[in-house]
């Protein structure tokens, strides 16, 4: 099974394939088909409930042995508006992620490393994140493309919209969180609340905004990203990961790690919303 990572990128003019009886159509008119549909769907996702978790993918940690980062199943929207959904945990083993980037000079682990502070134990800090990714499942013959031997070309029949997920280890002084959405409105009453509220819409960016690279751009990363790391991945929790000084620095023998949940993105809907009386 391959995994796409293609980076997400904006379509500037949505266009959609305009059809009439006896037109030849071919793979091409077929994905712009696609992309039209799954543009727009993913751009109501994002302006409307904003990314974030959406129910579930809480992380915990399995003592084990061995010690696993366990994802729970749930629902979110990513930056660009997909939907991501994880029907089942994602399993993350910590000792072989530890022993990965310890045989890795370059990984920063030593750097990572930090001195526990009012009582605390020392220790590294990892950042859980989620993605969306396309799988290509199954095989078909197909025409060979480009100088390829044309007599046993295969396509991929389907790609699955799955999920991943990844711990990226820190080693800022002060590594930076999500931020939580929309600063609260500091207005009264609720006529000058929605008043407010209407004048942050009308001055918001739209195209030549903070996420995208001017028309037709890539996604930027925001702050808690890290380089090389997908932009449209998000960030579910925070893990302390307890840690014994040495070059490089261990993971402590007895000491369980620890998750915070609560600085993620959430998303909203209005029911949700309204049942809080806001």
């Amino acid at each position: 099974m391959t995994v796409r990572l293609d980076p997400p990128r904006r379509s500037f003019w949505p266009e959609r394939v305009a059809y009439a009886s006896g037109m030849l159509l071919d793979d091409a008119d077929f994905r712009a088909e696609q992309a039209y549909h799954r543009g727009r769907s993913a751009m109501l996702c994002r302006y409307l409930f904003g990314h974030g978790t959406v129910a579930g993918l809480n992380v915990a940690l399995d003592a084990g042995p061995p010690v696993r980062v366990v994802v729970a199943a749930g629902l979110a929207i990513d930056r660009v508006g997909r939907l991501i959904e994880s029907p089942l945990p994602l399993c993350l083993d910590l000792q072989a992620w530890w022993d990965d980037r310890t045989a890795d000079a370059a990984s920063g682990l030593a750097q990572a490393f930090r001195v526990g502070s009012e009582g605390g134990p020392d220790h590294v800090l990892a950042d859980v994140f989620v993605g969306f990714r396309e799988c290509e499942v199954a095989k078909r013959p197909a025409m060979a493309a480009d100088p390829y031997d044309a007599l046993g070309a295969v396509v991929p029949l389907r790609l699955r919209d799955a999920v991943e997920a990844t711990l990226v280890l820190r080693t800022e002084d002060t590594p930076p969180l999500p931020e939580r959405g929309l600063p609260p409105l500091a207005e009264a009453t609720p006529a000058e609340r929605l008043a407010a509220l209407d004048a942050r819409k009308r001055a918001a960016g739209w195209v030549e905004d903070d996420w995208w690279g001017g028309i037709d751009g890539t996604l930027r990363p925001d702050d808690e990203h890290v380089p090389r790391q997908n932009p449209a991945d998000l960030f579910l929790a925070r893990l302390t990961l307890p840690a014994v000084a040495g070059t490089p620095p261990t993971r402590h023998p007895t000491l369980i790690p620890t998750a915070d949940n609560a600085v993620r993105r959430m998303s909203y809907s209005t029911a949700e919303l309204f049942a809080l009386g806001l």
